[in-house]
């Protein structure tokens, strides 16, 4: 029993992800699994395994779960069809009945500090905000705005993660852009935007 355990997790480690035309901060880590292409991913951001990101730009202090589908291409839905038989380019069919022309996919845009679920997919095109927090297994069709809570099959908004007053001021600082050594001497008061904030503004 010990050994099969050992033995699959082996297996598990094996599994590689890939990466195309990828731009990776040194700090950020990426789990097994994963197929990332086109995807830039700011400092101290990671993802979960089994991802699929494509044409994404990733903020820094990102924490994205397992099993999320984020960004891709786009089918034409004022067509006849939505099968890209009938566009230019090649398909995984490799076959084309004419040369439509079509849209490439639309980059997403994930800001700093944004917590992502589990199994979440998000559009191609969407942008989140800083600060926000997606739910697990949401979709997300429509943009987020900062330090927003949204859930649900459709994504919608289910509060906001402090006041108006403290969301303007956190947006102001950009702490995701602060230097290591700045972080350390602040990091005790993250416990609290407040006690941060006051701490800030006594210097």
């Amino acid at each position: 029993m010990i050994k099969t355990y050992y033995l699959a997790k082996i297996i598990r480690k094996l599994r590689l992800s890939s990466f195309y035309k990828c731009e990776i901060d040194k700090t950020a880590r990426t789990s097994v699994g994963c197929s990332f292409s086109k995807m830039k991913m700011g400092r101290y951001s990671y993802t979960g395994s089994c991802c699929n990101i494509t044409d994404a730009k990733i903020g820094s202090f990102c924490s994205i779960g397992g099993m999320c589908d984020i960004g891709g291409g786009m089918h034409p839905m004022d067509h006849v069809s939505t099968s890209p038989v009938f566009l230019k380019g090649r398909n995984i069919m490799r076959t084309n009945f004419a040369e439509l022309p079509y849209s490439p996919s639309k980059t997403v845009y994930i800001g700093n500090d944004v917590w992502i679920g589990d199994g979440v997919f998000i559009r191609a095109g969407v942008s989140i905000g800083d600060g926000s927090i997606i739910g697990a297994h949401a979709v997300v069709l429509h943009d987020v705005e900062p330090y927003t809570v949204v859930a649900g099959v459709p994504a919608k908004v289910i509060r906001k993660r402090f006041d108006n007053e403290v969301v303007e001021q956190l947006l102001e600082i950009q702490w995701w852009n602060w230097s290591d050594e700045q972080l350390k001497k602040y990091g005790q008061y993250f416990g609290s935007p407040k006690m941060l904030l006051e701490m800030i503004e006594k210097e």
